[in-house]
């Protein structure tokens, strides 16, 4: 399956804030989201994207060229590639 990737350069109390128009990119192409956090990363899955959590439910403006965004929250888990492998095998 195809990949989405979004690498955070911060969490909020755990949480990895997720630009709407990334989400909506995922949806787009049929993949799932992989986040990237301090060399570690976290895949979430499509079927989780359509209907995320949002923490913080108002619209920001971006201050670099005036655009709308909303912002999804996703608890920053990393991937246990060994659980991973087991899955697979």
């Amino acid at each position: 399956m195809n990949q989405t990737k979004y690498k955070a350069k911060k969490l909020f109390n755990g949480f990895a804030s997720v630009r709407d128009y990334i989400i909506k990119k995922a949806i787009k192409n049929k993949s799932n989201l992989v986040i990237e956090f301090d060399g570690k990363e976290m895949t979430i899955p499509l079927s989780e994207l359509e209907e995320p959590f949002q923490m913080h439910k108002r619209e920001f403006i971006s201050k670099y060229n005036g655009t709308k965004y909303e912002l999804y929250d996703f608890k920053f888990v990393p991937n246990n590639k060994n659980q991973m492998e087991l899955l697979w095998n």
